[in-house]
């Protein structure tokens, strides 16, 4: 049965279905059986009731989310339908009468040329749309990723991004996994597409030309069909021609033998022979059709099959590679979502941040806290990778900050804040002197904050400590206090 979600939420994992005649049904997210996407408000979606009739037992997204205008198919035949495979007929049929029409109107003993139907491009775009209305998706996400560095690469980081989602949602009872569900929802479409293209990697241009392309070349199906009427009229007149030979025959004996009225039998001898003299001639004009028409669909097949190829492999290596991007692209903006939540989260503020965490709430901080755990004189294949992708990424967009107080609250409450402004802000906190000269003179730092309200040490000391190090003459120092934090532009 054909439906639309009205409404789900993956927090609860229960949701809402209604069919054509307005029947309201509930939806559990156990009997959702689709591994391209997650149930989502709005999607159109295939179901299947209990003997009852009352109870959904299996649901899945519909093929057909899209009805543009113009199209073979509009929304009202979804709600005609109760299947994807009635709908999919449905389709098929009026690309008959595309086909039967054009057939019809078309003069055949004049036609010199087929025309396309459809152009290369659409018909591929048309085989691909589902992970082509995947990739419209993202549109509005790259405006928001102006340095293309800065995004992360979703296959390293995707259990990561899952860890740091589910930490805030497990810890703070103000966020639920509702908060992410259409952006999840998109990057779910992309991986499934992804996933795709590795696994059909013996996917060539001339194993679906057929179903691509040809189906849907109505000028050209128009041809064969005629090709074939021409051949059953061909077939037709030989045997017309047969028979009358026959005929001729047993008239001719007749005359020979004396039997019957001469003059009788001389008209239908004439009759006969004009008949076949006609059959003759038109199965002359009919083999010409034939074979220019053979010619014809032979030529069209064979040179668009090469244009088809050079087409097809341009748009399946851009359209993988674009899919790859979209989902860093997808990532990289659910996880800015996470940090501005997670920073603005005080349950991550009490619970994350009491560790000693120098980086932001992200998922490139969960992936650092586990490249910090791995034994670098063993690592394997893949986790030296793993290791290798975050210095990179560090290195190129990491700014870091040091914050020299003795007071907790201090520190704390301006981590955050300098955090707060930037997903690439990383700050450590010292309290003590030693600790801090190694630091400055370990590493150059964006800014170094002092606490003016130092109980143990002189501000002014903190900073010619800084001023003579080696890597921090030129830095900026700036004297803070506690109050003055929630003011503190960055």
């Amino acid at each position: 049965m054909h439906g639309k979600i009205l409404r789900y939420s993956n927090q609860t994992k229960n949701g809402v279905i209604i069919n054509a005649n307005k029947k309201i049904f509930e939806l559990r997210g156990k009997n959702w059986h689709d591994q391209r996407m997650m149930p989502s408000t709005g999607m159109l979606v295939e179901f299947r009731l209990d003997d009852d009739g009352n109870i959904v037992t299996s649901c899945k997204a519909s093929k057909y989310q899209h009805f543009p205008e113009g199209g073979l198919l509009r929304e009202i035949d979804f709600w005609r339908t109760n299947t994807d495979e009635e709908l999919k007929s449905k389709e098929s049929d009026a690309q008959g009468n595309i086909a039967k029409q054009i057939f019809e109107e078309t003069d055949y003993y004049k036609l010199n040329s087929i025309e396309l139907s459809t152009p290369i491009q659409d018909t591929i775009k048309n085989y691909f749309q589902a992970e082509f209305n995947a990739l419209n998706s993202i549109e509005g996400m790259e405006s928001e990723q102006n340095e293309p560095q800065t995004r992360i690469n979703y296959i390293i980081l995707k259990p990561y991004l899952s860890k740091a989602i589910d930490f805030l949602v497990f810890n703070d009872r103000h966020v639920t996994i509702d908060n992410f569900a259409d952006d999840l929802q998109i990057l779910k479409k992309l991986e499934y597409s992804y996933k795709q293209f590795q696994v059909n990697t013996n996917l060539t241009a001339d194993k679906i030309y057929q179903e691509c392309f040809l189906d849907v070349q109505y000028h050209y199906k128009g041809v064969l069909r005629a090709i074939e009427n021409f051949n059953e009229q061909k077939l037709s007149m030989q045997n017309k021609i047969r028979v009358g030979s026959m005929e001729l025959r047993s008239i001719q004996s007749k005359i020979d033998a004396k039997k019957g009225d001469p003059q009788a039998l001389e008209e239908k001898k004439k009759r006969t022979m004009n008949v076949i003299a006609n059959a003759e001639a038109d199965i002359k004009v009919i083999t010409e059709t034939f074979e220019r028409l053979k010619s014809l669909s032979e030529n069209f097949k064979k040179e668009n099959l090469a244009k088809f190829e050079s087409v097809f492999n341009k748009m399946y290596d851009l359209l993988v590679n674009k899919t790859k991007d979209a989902m860093d692209v997808c990532a990289t903006h659910i996880d800015n979502k996470l940090w501005k939540l997670g920073m603005a989260s005080l349950a991550i503020k009490n619970v994350f941040f009491k560790h000693n965490l120098n980086s932001p709430f992200c998922s490139m901080t969960f992936l650092g806290n586990h490249t910090k755990m791995l034994d670098k004189a063993k690592l394997r294949d893949n986790e030296y990778a793993v290791y290798q992708y975050y210095n990179r990424y560090m290195q190129k967009n990491a700014k870091h900050f040091l914050i020299f107080t003795d007071n907790p609250d201090f520190g704390l409450e301006l981590k955050i804040k300098i955090m707060a402004a930037s997903k690439f802000h990383n700050v450590v906190i010292f309290q003590k002197e030693i600790e801090y000269f190694s630091a400055v003179n370990r590493q150059a730092f964006e800014l170094i904050y002092i606490d003016s309200e130092l109980r143990f040490q002189k501000p002014a000391s903190i900073i010619k400590i800084g001023k003579e190090s080696k890597r921090n003459k030129e830095t900026n120092f700036a004297l803070l206090s506690l109050s003055e934090i929630k003011t503190l532009e960055l």
